[in-house]
């Protein structure tokens, strides 16, 4: 017995090790570019990046382990029924609970993990992040300031400094404008002014000495006010430099078990709400006891697999992760909106998946009939008569007569390949989209409670965003898949029979390029059809239908500030290169002591040759005494240094452009002489990206090939991973490096395809043909 223990252990640790490295590398891909990003383009040092990095991997692993014990006891169990060895167990007096023990012990010990990682890692990570994240947004703030340059480092805050101190703390001639509230311009000048961090609260305040603030009404100009001031403190936003990490609001994530049991019993003292802390209690213990529900449902499940073969039971097991989070995360809201008491929301959902494994183990273990699954089973076997029905027909109907044999054969196997290698794409799709959904699900539960969306909102937001997502890691997918592929042709000495029957190893691997090719055009397709208006149907509906903002084209984000001489500042709301006109026109004059002298506001001015004509505008001049004196007017002709040719073109978000449109959008800002640089990069980006599927085909195949018999798929993957991991490392840093102006657009974009093109050519052209 302890030989079968040990026997199931050892089956079991490949798939766990595959499943917890696959998962978690599929979380890490959106962020490894920013994060490169972050070290080249903005000078954070490289050691606060990569301690980030480290500080995201528990929560994470939380996550991850649970789903790919379930993963793998659902692929263990399914191989030990279809090689018929549960059939040969029971035969031999050993019944399939007994079968259960070393199973339920592997999930004793995932859970005492997770355990481990809830109680003591957790906490500690989450603190250190977010503390961390707190120094790169202080490096941010000096380093993202330049004298006598226009910033806009800390979101739609626009900032500029004459002059500053080498420790970039103490500033000297400040301006700065509030662009946060679309309907209102807020303008702030200061002879002075300060950096101050508070790390307690993580907080960065602008000190501004000596100074003004000026505020008008963008669709009233005449409404105006002007206050002077001594002394002005102005909290700047922290937003995170990783999107979709913002500043931590759950405080009780970052207490030990002690510290978060003595602020609850504090908070009851003081009859405040104590409801969040509770929950955060609770889950810390029933989170880790998903690895003993899952094991309990995916072990019934596993050794009946044989019946409808592995993929049902993959797709059993990513319905499984997905039910039970979208139930745990429903009952977490109800039980912090205090509709369910908090003990009872929290624990249900294992209490519920437990009793359903329960149920299943005892109808697998005492021959209960599970008559709820014969639909299932009886679907599958009708699925898989077909097939055979199929197979058995006459040549003459399969009209197998029409091709020569030798050529009918090949094509055979030529399916056989592509069919092998679409399923395991198929199931990394599915994977990519289950990771999508529990991950998501959990950070914007806390967005869904407090703004309360319809249902058919929640919905249309994973639909829309899930494809995008999913396709990023779908290069990752085709690696795993080739490199599975080719171990298990290779395992099963297919690839032996293959080149003893002729074939050589660059004629099995044609039909997977051809598929990998496929792919590469559908992926161009998809970028260019599907993909923005996903993107755009997105945006709508998390931006507008979720959280009641005005559609991004509506907000006045791109803002264009210059400073045209040294005492005269203009900004524009809007260019029109064509018409040679601008919209929501600002001109400040000041002095020497950054002391404002006028201010003109102007609704839109056009270039003419005898001037600038404004339309709908206000001239206001402040003297000494801080008394203002407007001029209104609805139209004027004005003579300003400023001529319409020494403006550059507005810059406008291309996140949601096909190549395309990009491509125009480029040449239009390229013919009025805008810098196109940063555009660029991400042009050549949206040629190169869909070629990788090609790319990871060619490089898994050698590699495939090359990992030790013993390893098994172990190996593979874990090479795939390493593979992986290289490519969208070199290619961050060559994009960063071509933002940064160290590298040019076109050559950055195609770095990492040309590097691990040749790799894999130089591997696939010396390996055994």
């Amino acid at each position: 017995m302890r030989i079968l223990d040990r026997y199931v252990w050892k089956e079991l640790g490949p798939p766990l090790a595959i499943g917890v490295g696959v998962f978690t590398f599929f979380l890490f891909i959106d962020r490894i570019y920013q994060l490169t990003n972050l070290v080249i383009t903005k000078n954070v040092p490289f050691h606060l990046v990569f301690s980030l990095l480290v500080f995201m991997l528990p929560p994470f692993l939380t996550l991850t382990l649970p789903m790919a014990l379930l993963v793998a006891v659902l692929l263990v169990g399914g191989r030990l029924a279809g090689d018929l060895e549960v059939t040969a167990l029971r035969a031999a007096g050993v019944s399939p609970l007994r079968l259960f023990r070393p199973f339920v012990v592997a999930a004793v010990l995932v859970t005492g993990l997770v355990l481990s990682l809830t109680l003591l890692v957790n906490p500690w990570a989450i603190g250190a992040f977010q503390q961390q994240l707190f120094k790169i947004l202080q490096t941010r703030a000096a380093s993202g300031l330049q004298e006598r340059t226009f910033s806009a480092a800390f979101g739609q805050i626009v900032m500029y400094v004459e002059e500053m101190t080498p420790s970039q703390l103490a500033l000297k001639g400040i301006l700065v404008s509030d662009e946060r509230e679309p309907e209102r311009s807020r303008i702030i000048l200061a002879r002075e002014g300060r950096l101050l961090a508070d790390e307690a609260q993580r907080r960065i305040t602008l000190r501004f000495i000596d100074g003004s603030i000026n505020e008008t009404d963008v669709n009233d100009p005449r409404r105006f006010r002007h206050t002077a001031f001594s002394l002005y403190d102005m909290n700047l936003p922290v937003d995170s430099p990783l999107s979709g990490t913002t500043r931590d609001d759950k405080p009780e994530r970052q207490l030990a078990l002690g510290a978060l049991l003595a602020t609850a019993a504090d908070l009851e003292r003081q009859g405040q709400i104590l409801t969040p802390y509770r929950v955060e209690f609770h889950k810390r213990f029933a989170l880790p006891v998903a690895a003993l529900v899952f094991t309990l449902v995916g072990f019934p499940l596993g050794i009946r697999a044989h019946r409808g073969g592995r993929a049902l039971a993959l797709c059993a097991s990513f319905g499984i992760v997905v039910a039970y989070y979208i139930v745990f995360t429903s009952l977490e809201g109800m039980a912090l909106s205090r509709r369910l008491p908090t003990g009872l929301a929290i624990w249900l959902p294992n209490i519920a998946f437990g009793l359903l494994g329960l149920g299943l183990i005892r109808a697998t273990t005492t021959g209960v009939s599970a008559a709820w699954m014969d639909p299932v089973w009886r679907l599958s076997a009708r699925g898989q008569r077909w097939r055979s029905r199929r197979a058995a027909r006459p040549v003459s109907e399969r009209r197998r007569d029409r091709l020569p044999r030798p050529c009918a054969s090949t094509f055979i196997i030529d399916r056989y390949l592509v069919k092998q290698f679409l399923v395991l794409v198929g199931l990394g799709l599915l994977v990519g989209g289950v990771l999508f959904v529990v991950v998501d699900l959990l950070q914007t539960l806390d967005r869904f409670l407090r703004v309360k969306p319809a249902l058919g909102l929640i919905l249309q937001h994973f639909a829309y965003n899930m494809p995008g997502e999913v396709y990023k890691g779908l290069p990752l997918i085709v690696l795993i898949s080739t490199v599975f592929l080719f171990l298990s042709l290779t395992r099963q000495r297919e690839l032996d029979a293959l080149k003893a029957a002729g074939m050589s190893l660059y004629r099995v691997s044609l039909p997977i390029f051809l598929a990998a090719f496929v792919i590469s055009v559908l992926a161009v397709l998809f970028q260019e059809v599907a993909l923005p208006e996903l993107s755009t149907r997105a945006e709508e509906v998390d931006r507008v239908k979720i959280r009641g903002m005005l559609p991004r084209h509506l907000q006045r984000q791109n803002q264009i500030w210059y400073r045209t001489s040294d005492t005269r500042f203009l900004r524009m709301a809007l260019l029109d290169p064509v018409e040679k006109s601008v919209e929501g026109l600002l001109v400040l004059d000041i002095d020497q002591r950054w002391r404002l002298l006028d201010r003109l506001d102007a609704r839109k001015a056009r270039w003419t040759p005898d001037g600038w004509q404004l339309s709908e505008g206000v001239i206001r001049r402040i003297d000494d005494a801080n008394r203002v004196r407007s001029d209104a007017f609805a139209a004027r002709l004005v003579v300003m240094p400023e001529h319409v040719d020494d403006f550059t073109a507005v810059q406008k978000p291309v996140d949601t452009l096909s190549y395309l449109e990009m491509r125009a959008f480029v040449a239009k800002l390229r013919e009025s002489g805008h810098e196109v640089g940063k555009y660029l990069v991400q042009l050549y980006s949206r040629l190169s990206f869909p070629l990788v599927h090609v790319i990871m085909v060619l490089v898994g195949i050698p590699f495939a090939l090359a990992s030790p018999r013993s390893g098994g798929r172990a190996m593979g993957i874990a090479v795939a991973i390493v593979i992986a991991v290289g490519y969208w490392m070199l290619h961050s840093v060559a994009l960063a490096f071509a933002r940064a102006d160290l590298l040019p657009p076109a050559l950055a974009a195609w770095t990492a395809n040309v590097v691990f093109a040749g790799l894999g050519t130089a591997l696939f052209l010396n390996a055994r043909t």
